[in-house]
């Protein structure tokens, strides 16, 4: 039997392709129901790619809106560089789609048997497993046995720090964020990201008639300050989303990384996906990295006959898998601290190495577009 700890994108993904493969599996969720938070998400066709690689991208595709356009403006409304996203289908042979958290969700839980997701257990990992035995996990006061643990126990992963208990672990980036979901009706709505001086906010059309919105705000800029008081004076509909939000479910976060990669992304017959992983700040589109992972990590491990095969099959997925996570992480990194400038001229520079950026040939805004979203599952051809 494979375990995986947490139904998340990342662990519930995983499921999907190993209960496709054929493999025994069982997800074990410490909360009491399925997970609520989050608001929209943005798909770009590197997550799509590993969806429909997963059975499971036409539902997904279904419930999504086309975001046909984008862009970044400043405060005032002015646009610092917008773009029709045509391209991206021409390239790439998928759109960018955004749908909410949930859906997403609901669809993977759907794709698997009833009795696969079991929630209000706690699994605790006490010992990685090798070649003297099984993986160990302590589950609701009892020892369980796995062939292969998947932790996909989130960014404050526990099982990540037991596996590596000497690594610095998480950084706080000195940031913070606020996510909600809002109706849409009336609102002139473009998908786009709005940067202030240590601001800034991103504005995501959903399904029926909704959107969400995520600000973030420096310590540096905050000071203090709460959301409308930073963002109430930005262009519309900016100011309609706050009043929108007002009273109802709002997130708010610390934004945190892993700023030093990890030696492996295994121990054992343990295994690490999704934001456990490689936590990173959210400049990259963490939920299709996930998803990412979940198709190489079955695609490497097979259907194996002894743990010569999962420990081979593990270090193939970590061979693939951390050159990408961790360039990915160090893009993401360099992406908020440039994006999230706060001096005058830093800010000035920002805008116009952005706009400037527009005007670079296709080759090569195309280089940089691929590494982030050309990924194709194994044996497919990207582009």
């Amino acid at each position: 039997m494979i375990h995986i700890v947490g139904a998340g994108i990342a662990g519930l993904a995983t499921a999907v392709a190993l209960h496709r493969a054929g493999l025994p599996v069982r997800v074990l969720e410490r909360a009491d129901a399925p997970r609520s938070r989050g608001g929209g998400i943005g798909l770009t066709p590197n997550g799509m790619h590993a969806l429909h690689h997963l059975g499971v991208g036409g539902e997904v595709a279904a419930r999504s809106v086309v975001q046909a356009e984008g862009g970044v403006r400043t405060p005032g409304g002015r646009w610092i560089a917008r773009s029709d996203l045509g391209f991206v289908h021409r390239r790439y042979r998928e759109h960018v789609r955004a749908l909410p958290r949930r859906d997403l969700t609901a669809v993977l839980t759907a794709a698997l048997p009833a009795d696969t997701i079991h929630y209000g257990l706690r699994a605790i990992l006490t010992d990685p497993g090798g070649a003297h035995g099984p993986a160990l996990l302590a589950v609701g006061g009892e020892v369980v046995a796995s062939e292969l643990v998947v932790a996909a126990d989130g960014v404050h992963s526990a099982i990540r720090h037991a596996l590596f208990p000497h690594h610095p672990g998480l950084r706080d980036c000195g940031s913070a964020s606020w996510r909600a979901v809002v109706p849409a009706d009336g609102l002139d709505l473009v998908p786009a990201e709005t940067w202030g001086a240590g601001l800034r906010l991103s504005i995501l059309p959903l399904p029926s008639d909704r959107v969400h919105f995520s600000a973030l705000a420096t310590d540096a800029a905050r000071g203090g300050a709460d959301l409308a008081a930073l963002f109430g004076g930005w262009h519309d509909p900016v100011p309609a989303l706050l009043d929108r939000a007002a009273g109802g479910e709002v997130h708010v976060d610390r934004i945190t990384e892993l700023p030093v990669p990890l030696p492996a992304l295994h121990s054992g017959r343990v295994v690490l996906v999704g934001d456990a992983a490689h936590p990173m700040s959210p400049n990259v589109g963490l939920a299709n990295l996930a998803v990412e992972d979940a198709v190489e990590l079955v695609h490497r491990i097979g259907a194996p006959a002894c743990f010569g095969d999962v420990r081979a099959g593990l270090s193939d997925y970590d061979r693939v898998r951390r050159p990408r996570v961790d360039r990915l992480a160090r893009i993401s990194r360099w992406t908020g601290r440039v994006v999230e400038s706060a001096g005058p001229v830093a800010v000035a520079a920002r805008n116009a190495a952005t706009w400037l950026g527009g005007l670079l040939p296709e080759a090569v805004s195309r280089r940089s577009m691929d590494t982030l979203v050309g990924w194709a599952p194994p044996g497919v051809r990207p582009g």
